[in-house]
């Protein structure tokens, strides 16, 4: 089941970028709905996820480097090569993760500090408050991705500390149940989108504070609050509604990370050449289906195996040339510190033996000038 809602995410992910950035699109609209149910629940649902699967907090900080960081750190380079080489420049800006690889930092931060953040009292209550009065803070933004780092943190939390038997008491709903949540949840978006402009579209991605929006203290944290429980109302829908056994979409689930890198490459693409623009407004069935078929390919295509084996083949062997130069520079180490430390014990053994020797040369002098004293005084006495 979680492999199959992996992959179902996975698909989402692209259907937003391209709705985004495809043409036609407006928040009052078709495209605003599908934008904002997707991104209401997507991406927590992903963070929600990997925080279930990270309930070992002593191997924390061996898995999260190698899983997160690593790839984070290829991405960089790869992402602002593909932006020169689409757009002519590359728009460097270190302070800022690359587009989508905010999520790999993000992870890295919560896997890597799982065992310290579980000793906070109230951590749970504490993030979600943290959540809601994020927008309030400035430098809670896209810089360093602190603002999602810090909003998607409570799901994080929420995961690690759900157990299996708590997770198998929310799998109780029946399926008119299922139907009424599914309708609901549907339709909170069509009011977002249609009712509610205080909630511009970029306010979703829950990256910005409100002032760079423009939004309202008290609107931000009624958005945000809205987004929790929505969030949740899609997360409870899913883990009801998924087939547990094994099928293509779990297949997907289980080869996430190509998908999720390479299809940012199309988005670059579609957003450039604005591949949707000669499809009509009017004609809008063909113009999601065709939003949809492209996500769709980009699901198969990056997922497939060659694809998957050449990404792993890279990113895997990259790691093995990175450990060895890791050991090659430990063994260097090793052999510079014997010489090192022999260079540092006669440094100080001579700063010793210097300092002896001023104790050693300063008594004679306050002895001679004693003695020469002594023999002004004499002879004083001897001219009296």
């Amino acid at each position: 089941m979680f492999d199959t809602f992996r992959g179902l995410l996975m698909w989402t992910i692209p259907i937003s970028h391209f709705t985004r950035v495809a043409g036609h699109f407006s928040q009052a609209s078709l495209s605003g709905v599908i934008y904002i149910t997707i991104n209401v629940f997507v991406m927590q649902a992903f963070v929600f996820l990997s925080g279930y699967f990270s309930k070992k907090p002593d191997r924390s900080k061996e898995t999260s480097f190698h899983t997160f960081m690593w790839p984070y750190l290829l991405g960089i380079p790869f992402f602002y090569c593909v932006r020169y080489i689409i757009w002519g420049h590359a728009n460097w800006n270190l302070d800022t993760p690359p587009f989508a690889l905010w999520y790999l930092w993000a992870l890295f931060f919560y896997r890597y500090f799982t065992k310290e953040w579980m000793k906070i009292p109230y951590i749970l209550e504490l993030s979600i408050l943290v959540y809601l009065f994020a927008g309030q803070v400035p430098f809670f933004s896209d810089k360093f991705g602190l603002g999602r780092v810090v909003s998607y943190f409570p799901f994080f939390v929420m995961a690690v500390y759900c157990t299996g038997d708590q997770l198998k008491k929310l799998q109780c709903l029946k399926k008119w149940h299922c139907w009424l949540l599914g309708a609901a949840l549907m339709g909170a978006s069509c009011i977002l989108a249609f009712c509610v402009p205080q909630l511009p579209v970029g306010f979703y991605l829950l990256k910005s504070p409100a002032c760079e929006l423009g939004i309202t203290w008290y609107w931000d944290i009624i958005g945000r609050a809205i987004i929790l429980a929505l969030a949740w109302g899609w997360i409870i829908l899913m883990v009801n509604i998924l087939p547990s056994k094994m099928n293509y979409v779990a297949y997907v689930g289980m080869n996430t990370m190509p998908v999720y890198i390479f299809h940012l490459i199309v988005r670059y693409l579609v957003k450039k050449h604005t591949i949707f623009f000669g499809v009509l407004p009017e004609n809008w069935v063909v113009y999601y289906l065709m939003i949809f078929a492209l996500a769709g390919l980009c699901v198969f295509v990056f997922s497939s195996k060659p694809v998957v084996k050449i990404y792993d083949f890279v990113v895997e062997g990259l790691w093995k040339v990175f450990l060895w130069l890791l050991d090659r520079c430990k063994d260097l180490l090793a052999l510079m510190h014997r010489p090192v430390a022999a260079i540092t014990q006669a440094v100080l053994e001579g700063i010793g033996n210097i300092g002896k020797g001023e104790a050693s040369g300063a008594a004679p002098e306050e002895k001679g000038s004693g003695e020469s004293a002594s023999l002004k005084d004499t002879d004083k006495k001897d001219i009296i």
